[in-house]
């Protein structure tokens, strides 16, 4: 359907950064840029608006931006679900209902991120980095947590864009590419023995919806909480000092961060998950090895 088509290529350009937030979409534009009669712009609009991605305005039709309080909220919510896919994806691995295949686009995503940093190409590197968020999602196989995930991501994203500049998104990124993060700090977790527990495996390596400063706990960085530093809006200035989308331009969501050192243990992690051996025999011979 033409409706779909125009859904897809306008979510696209506006996750993209090509239509930045506040940008005034009309439909004839729209219409006359992708092709079409207004009526797909019309509906494609409309479940825009249903994602947050665009409302009316006195200008009409605009690109939305979430205000402090709201991004605040939207990266909480997305540090949770964040937690619950690794949770549900180290789970599945461990019961071995994850396949090889799926483990290696996750460590060819992360790899991807790298590359394209090293080029210079924060951008790409930044989808990249989407992409292996977004791998772990599938594992867990959780379609509900999925589609919210894509949907705050994609709002996170336009708050990124406007509040984040590129030296931010590089070093950010830079950060949590060092290592390959989620996929393989869960599974070490569970194989040791914390399934009850997999969240306190997650939180050692610290990024549990805290602020600029690391502080942890969902109060940390909140608007108006104490410790919080910074009142500007986001769409006054694009930035504030006390854990806003614009601190780092990753919006810190909750993802562990693997030391550089690590990261060949990580990779013959992975490469154990694949060929069957249990992650707790790794886990222990890696620990006996470094005891």
């Amino acid at each position: 359907m033409q409706a779909d088509a125009a859904y897809a290529r306008l979510r696209e350009a506006i996750v993209d950064g090509q239509y930045p937030a506040g940008a005034r979409l009309t439909e004839v534009e729209i219409a006359e840029t992708l092709g079409m009669s207004r009526t797909p712009v019309r509906e494609a609009l409309r479940r825009l608006a249903g994602d947050g991605l665009v409302r009316a305005s006195d200008r009409g039709v605009i690109v939305d931006l979430m205000d402090e309080e709201e991004a605040w909220h939207a990266r909480t919510v997305r540090a949770a679900l964040d937690v619950l896919v690794a949770e549900l994806a180290a789970r599945r691995q461990k019961a071995g209902e994850v396949s090889p295949a799926a483990l290696r686009a996750a460590e060819e995503a992360a790899a991807s991120a790298r590359t394209y940093l090293e080029r210079g190409d924060t951008d790409e590197a930044y989808r990249h980095d989407q992409r292996l968020h977004r791998q772990i999602a599938e594992i867990a196989g959780n379609p509900v947590a999925l589609q919210m995930l894509d949907r705050l991501a994609d709002r996170l994203e336009v708050a990124r864009l406007a509040a984040a500049s590129r030296a931010e998104r590089a070093k950010n990124i830079e950060k949590k590419v060092d290592g390959i993060h989620l996929v393989t700090k869960v599974p070490a977790a569970v194989g040791a023995g914390f399934d009850g527990d997999v969240r306190s495996g997650l939180d050692l390596n610290g990024h549990a919806v805290n602020g600029a400063n690391g502080s942890h706990g969902a109060g940390a960085d909140k608007p108006g909480a104490e410790g919080a530093t910074g009142s500007a809006s986001m769409k006054k200035n694009g930035t504030r000092s006390g854990g806003t989308v614009g601190d780092d331009g990753m919006g810190r969501l909750a993802v562990p961060v693997l030391s550089p050192d690590l990261a060949e243990e990580h990779r013959r992690l992975l490469d154990a998950i694949a060929a069957g051996q249990p992650a707790a025999a790794w886990l222990a011979a890696r620990e006996h090895a470094h005891g």
